[in-house]
């Protein structure tokens, strides 16, 4: 039963460690995704600056910044949606590492078990032993 418990025990953090990995890997994704966005508004802001300066520019501008008013919008929801995904997966990486330390206490608890049985047949041979010798003594004194 032991070695049966030390395989659960490795799966399940395999299994625990592989959503972590996923949860970072969205958590990365995210992060890229908030820096196109900051890109794209830094480069927005310079577009405004450049048609204040130059007002032929202006024609152009207005398509120029609608388009990256969508990208930005399809960003933020692209970024609600990894939200949504990384909230999912921060429940299931809660469930898998409960469900890890329930197979950890099980195994400490079964080595406590062993030890205590261990001890206890250890002591029944000493105090048979001790008996034994104390007859012997008895016999010895007769």
């Amino acid at each position: 039963m032991k070695k049966g418990i030390d395989t659960l025990i490795k799966l399940r953090k395999r299994a625990l460690d592989e959503l972590r990995r996923s949860l970072a890997s969205l958590e990365n994704q995210k992060a890229q995704l908030k820096n196109v966005s900051a890109r794209l508004e830094e480069e927005l802001q310079r577009e405004i600056k450049l048609a204040a300066t130059q007002p032929e520019m202006g024609n152009f501008f207005g398509d120029f910044a609608k388009r990256i008013k969508n990208r930005q919008q399809e960003i933020a929801d692209e970024i609600k949606a990894l939200d949504k995904k990384m909230d999912k997966l921060s429940q299931e990486i809660s469930e898998a590492y409960s469900e890890l330390k329930k197979f950890e206490i099980v195994h400490e608890n079964t080595k406590k078990r062993e030890a205590a049985e261990l001890n206890r047949k250890e002591t029944i041979a000493l105090d048979e032993i001790a008996g034994q010798q104390h007859q012997r003594k008895q016999t010895e004194d007769s």
